[in-house]
């Protein structure tokens, strides 16, 4: 089936009321400012894609992912087979950058192509997980009283692995990790996100004390450039180093996994798509180092993509993709299911998602 026609249209969508907007250590997040991929083929089959601009990692706006969509890419994939990834892949990584906006239109056209075979795509890329995946919930960095409140919710909503955000200074995040713990208790699965937020001497502080409150993780810990330092936790630690930052194209990931360092790899479908995720979680799983689906903070379109694409492999062990319900509203006709746990995907062909006409009236810009 060719490639006929590529749409991408710009749309908003707000936090809950009772969300306060995400923070990290380097920025935070007001709204879903991003940007619906639609790539239609032969005989009205349509895949969709979600591209959503961070511009302080990757430097794409809302308005850099259409024009890159409009100029670079879509008049070379016009009359592209779906079948032939390879040259599709190609035309994706013509040019550098575009993270988002190249992986929004590989979740598209995989889309596509499992529609047009009439299975779900997480089965037509390798089917592991039967149908659900492990979903883990950001707590962003706020006040310890918020935060903990916010820990509190995602575990009575059957919640089992949170990410707490931490990277300012390590003896207030360490008072955060103990307040939460002491909230909700010791059969919630911790790890930290300090989005290269600390030093040295911070981490090697932090990281002990946070390891007897039972966190097993920690993403980004140092600025992704600290390779040496990044060993050294590895080294004198117990304690997983979960790298994302530092892993945005299949080349990143082949220098950690040969380095040593890294414990598990955050793969992000919006930043790498369908291929090149699928090229870093085989690469992993050569090293024996595990894989997990992160978050990019999508809305319904993207998290049901990022989860197909998790639900595929072994070597995928978890995803952070409870984010979602955080989201105010959204495109779909039917959200996003969570159970105990678990995202629930839809059985359909291709994502098993469709848009609903009247919210994307409503919410495009």
């Amino acid at each position: 089936m060719k490639i006929t026609k590529i749409e991408a249209i710009p749309f908003v969508i707000p936090f809950r009321s009772d969300v306060e907007p995400s923070r990290w250590s380097s920025g935070g997040l007001e709204k879903a400012d991003h940007v619906l991929i639609r790539v239609y083929g032969e005989g009205g089959l349509v895949g969709y894609g979600e591209a959503m601009p961070r511009p302080g990692f990757y430097g794409e706006s809302q308005r850099s992912i259409v024009v890159a969509i409009e100029e670079f890419y879509r008049q070379p994939l016009l009359g592209m087979d779906v079948l032939e990834a390879e040259k599709i892949s190609q035309i994706l990584d013509r040019y550098p950058g575009n993270h988002t906006a190249r992986g929004a239109l590989d979740v598209a056209i995989h889309d596509l192509k499992a529609r047009l075979f009439g299975v779900p795509l997480y089965k037509l890329l390798g089917g592991w997980h039967d149908g659900r995946l492990p979903a883990a919930a950001n707590v962003s960095l706020k006040t310890i009283e918020t935060s903990v409140a916010e820990s509190v919710k995602f575990v009575g909503m059957g919640l089992k692995t949170l990410k707490v955000k931490v990277g300012g200074d390590p003896g207030k995040d360490v008072e955060l990790i103990r307040a939460i713990r002491k909230a909700i208790g010791y059969d919630t699965d911790i790890y930290v996100d300090a989005n290269q937020g600390w030093d040295r001497r911070s981490a090697l502080w932090a990281l002990p004390r946070m390891v007897d409150e039972g966190v097993f993780m920690v993403e980004e810990p140092l600025p992704v450039s600290d390779i040496e330092g990044k060993l050294l936790i590895a080294k004198t630690i117990p304690i997983l180093i979960l790298m994302d930052e530092g892993v945005m194209t299949v080349q990143d990931v082949a220098r950690e996994l040969r380095l040593g360092a890294v414990g598990r790899i955050s793969v992000k479908t919006p930043r790498t798509g369908i291929m090149n995720s699928q090229r870093i979680v085989k690469a992993a799983e050569m090293f024996h180092i595990p894989c997990i689906i992160g978050t990019q903070a999508e809305t319904g379109v993207g998290t049901i993509a990022s989860a197909h694409n998790g639900a595929a492999y072994k070597n995928v062990v978890n995803s952070e993709l409870a984010n979602y319900l955080k989201w105010s509203d959204d495109l779909l006709t039917e959200k996003p299911k969570f159970e105990k746990g678990f995202l629930i995907l839809p059985e359909g062909p291709g994502l098993g998602i469709e848009i609903d006409p009247e919210k994307l009236e409503k919410y495009k810009v």
